[in-house]
């Protein structure tokens, strides 16, 4: 008798787990995609420094701030040189 119960009671628990794939299968694999999608971005963005750029206000504000106490008018005119641009080209 306990071995028609544990028969039956795995029979069950494998039909209800198909009737549950069939109706929630292709929504779980969705879910389950859409997450991995995520989690590919945020390391991609993360690597690529993309980070930072979330929050524009905050670094233009302190930038804004330090940099006009410190300009006076004869300064904001003139240009500060760099550096030099250096054009490369492949050789075959």
């Amino acid at each position: 008798m306990e071995f028609l119960q544990t028969l039956l009671i795995i029979l069950l628990v494998l039909v209800g787990t198909r009737l549950l794939w069939k109706s929630f299968g292709k929504m779980f694999l969705k879910w389950l995609g859409m997450k991995a999608l995520q989690r590919v971005q945020n390391s991609f963005e993360k690597r690529a420094g993309f980070q930072e750029e979330q929050n524009p206000f905050q670094n233009t504000n302190s930038r804004q701030s330090t940099s006009a106490k410190s300009s006076t008018p004869l300064k904001s005119k003139e240009k500060k040189k760099v550096g030099e641009y250096i054009d490369f080209e492949e050789i075959d």
